[in-house]
C-alpha cells in the first residue's frame, strides 16, 4: 500500500502501543465488516490498514451501479479512509465505506488512528487473542480433471490458430467444506506466512469472507498518476536447493515463451492505460522484472500513465477492468472464449480487491491466490496463461504450482 506522509497529517493519530497488525487483527476480526489490507511481504514504504464496522455497504453491478461509488467518494468527508472491499470478475461489486481504521507503518512499526476508532481491548492483551495455530485440515478438491484442463488448453490454442486471440489465462476452481469450528483467521495467519504477498488481504463483508495472498498489481492511482503490475511467466521455487532456484530464474527470464507473453499482456495494458490517460504519458519503466515469492518466481512489468483531467479513479478502474493479465488478448475476444471454456464461473476469482481513498488515493489487487468461504464451503481458483506454443500438460502443473501455498496453509 502507500506510504502515506502520516506523521504530518492532522487527519492520523500516533497510537501508544506496539502491537503487530496480527494481534491487532484478533482483537478486530469479529466485528462486523472487518477489513486487513495486508501488506504482509513487506516492500519499500508499505502500510497495512485495519477497520471494522462501516458506516454503509455498497453492493451492486460495475455495469449499473457503478455511480454509487463515484457518489460515496464525493460526499464530503475528512481526506482519510475509504471504500474498501472487491469487485469479482463478473462486475458484482462489495464495498464498505470507512472514514475510521488504524494504519501500520512496517518501516517503522508505528500505529496512527484517524476517524473515531477505539480498541475494545488493551494493546497488551492482544497476544492471547491471536487464534491457535492449529486448524482443521480443509480437503481441497479440483472440480476439472488433469484431462478437462488439458482439453481446455487445447480448444484455446485452436482459437489462437484460428486468429481469434493471441493469448488467453484459463483456471479452474478447488473446492472444500468449510468445518464448523474452522476459524478463518487463524487459516489466513497461516496462509500470510507460508505465502507473503505485497497484496494481500483478509476481509469480512456481506456474510463472505476473503483470504487473499496476492502478489499481482491491479492499479495504484495517487492524485492524476496510474500505474498497473501485470504478471506473467512463472517457475516453480527450490528454495533448499539453492542450485535449482538460481537455474529456475535462469530458465524464466531466458523463455522465449514467458517473455512473449508478458510482452502481449504489457501491450494491452498500455493500450487500458491509454483510454483514460494524457496523450504520450504511458510508459513502461520495468519490463521483465524477475520477483520471487514463497513458492514461486514471477515475470512482471511496470505500466505507467498519467490520467486525463476530469478521469477520476473510478473511471479509469472501470475502462481497466478485468485486468489484461488474467484475460488475455484482444480483451474483449479472450474473455468471450473464457466463458465459453471455462466450466465453473470465477465469482471474485481475478477480480480485484482494494480501495478507493477519500484523501485522492486508490489501490487494487488483481484477486489471484486469493479464497473465498461462503456459508459451509471454501473455493479458490487457480490458473495459466495459454500462448501457441504452450505445452499443455505444463500449464496443468503451472496451476498446482500456483496452489501450493493455500493447499500448504489448509493441511
Amino acid at each position: 500500500m502507500f506510504s502515506h506522509a502520516i506523521e504530518t497529517s492532522p487527519h492520523y493519530r500516533l497510537c501508544e502501543f506496539s502491537s503487530t497488525p496480527a494481534e491487532i487483527a484478533a482483537q478486530l476480526c469479529q466485528r462486523e465488516g472487518f477489513i486487513w489490507m495486508d501488506s504482509s511481504l513487506v516492500t519499500p514504504g508499505a502500510i497495512s490498514l485495519l477497520t471494522a464496522e462501516p458506516v454503509a455497504v455498497l453492493q451492486g453491478h460495475i455495469d449499473q451501479d457503478w455511480e454509487l461509488v463515484r457518489s460515496a467518494l464525493r460526499t464530503p468527508r475528512a481526506s482519510a479512509g475509504g471504500l474498501y472491499g472487491w469487485v469479482g470478475y463478473d462486475g458484482h461489486f462489495v464495498l464498505g465505506i470507512y472514514p475510521h481504521g488504524l494504519v501500520y507503518r512496517h518501516d517503522t512499526g508505528l500505529w496512527y488512528e484517524f476517524g473515531d476508532f477505539k480498541l475494545q481491548n488493551a494493546p497488551t492483551a492482544a497476544q492471547a487473542l491471536l487464534p491457535a495455530s492449529s486448524a482443521p485440515p480443509l480437503h481441497f478438491q479440483p472440480q476439472v480433471t488433469s484431462a478437462d484442463f488439458i482439453h481446455m488448453v487445447q480448444r484455446a490454442q485452436d482459437y489462437i490458430t484460428a486468429g481469434d486471440i493471441y493469448q488467453v489465462n484459463l483456471s479452474y476452481p478447488w473446492r472444500a467444506q468449510w468445518p464448523q469450528e474452522a476459524d478463518a483467521l487463524a487459516l489466513y495467519l497461516k496462509l500470510r506466512a507460508i505465502s507473503p504477498a505485497p497484496h494481500a488481504a483478509f476481509m469480512r463483508l456481506a456474510g463472505t469472507t476473503v483470504l487473499s495472498a496476492s502478489p499481482e498489481l491491479f492499479l495504484r492511482m495517487q492524485g492524476s498518476r496510474i500505474a498497473t503490475r501485470p504478471i506473467k511467466g512463472t517457475r516453480p521455487r527450490f528454495t533448499t536447493d539453492p542450485a535449482r532456484d538460481t537455474a529456475a530464474v535462469r530458465e524464466l527470464t531466458s523463455s522465449v515463451k514467458e517473455r512473449a507473453e508478458l510482452l502481449m499482456i504489457t501491450d494491452l495494458e498500455r493500450n487500458d492505460l491509454g483510454q483514460v490517460c494524457e496523450f504520450g504519458s504511458v510508459s513502461v519503466p520495468e519490463l521483465w522484472r524477475v520477483e520471487s515469492y514463497a513458492q514461486v518466481f514471477h515475470l512482471v512489468s511496470t505500466v505507467t500513465g498519467t490520467l486525463r483531467p476530469h478521469v477520476d479513479h473510478v473511471d479509469a478502474f472501470r475502462a481497466c477492468f478485468p485486468g489484461g493479465s488474467i484475460t488475455g488478448a484482444p480483451k474483449k475476444r479472450a474473455s468471450e472464449i473464457i466463458a465459453e471454456l471455462e466450466p465453473h464461473a470465477r465469482g471474485l476469482y481475478t477480480g480485484a480487491i482494494g480501495w478507493f481513498g477519500f484523501d485522492g488515493r486508490s489501490q487494487w489487487n488483481i484477486a489471484i491466490r486469493t479464497a473465498v468461504q461462503k456459508d459451509h464451503h471454501i473455493t479458490f481458483h487457480v490458473g495459466s496463461g495459454i500462448v501457441a506454443d504452450s505445452v499443455p500438460q505444463h500449464e496443468y502443473e503451472e496451476t498446482l504450482h500456483k496452489a501450493a501455498g493455500i493447499l500448504a496453509a489448509a493441511g
